[in-house]
């Protein structure tokens, strides 16, 4: 099985292309090492549907390194 490509969308002012938050969970582990469970609660309080690949890693960061209560 391939790694599926997944769409660019590119968006006015951004030179970093932007990919649907869909897409991204279904190749979190080739891009982040880390299961679509993990993007989904990192990406869960933002808003907007496209982001850079970037953005979503940093969040996952973020995400990885909060103190559970």
């Amino acid at each position: 099985m391939g790694v599926k490509k997944i769409s660019k969308t590119p968006e006015a002012g951004s030179s970093m292309p932007r990919y649907e938050l869909d897409e991204l969970k279904a190749q979190a582990k080739e891009l982040f090492g880390v299961r679509a469970e993990v993007v989904a609660g990192a990406m869960h309080d933002t808003d907007g549907q496209h982001f850079s690949i970037a953005e979503v890693q940093g969040k996952i960061q973020q995400f990885m390194k909060a103190k559970v209560v």
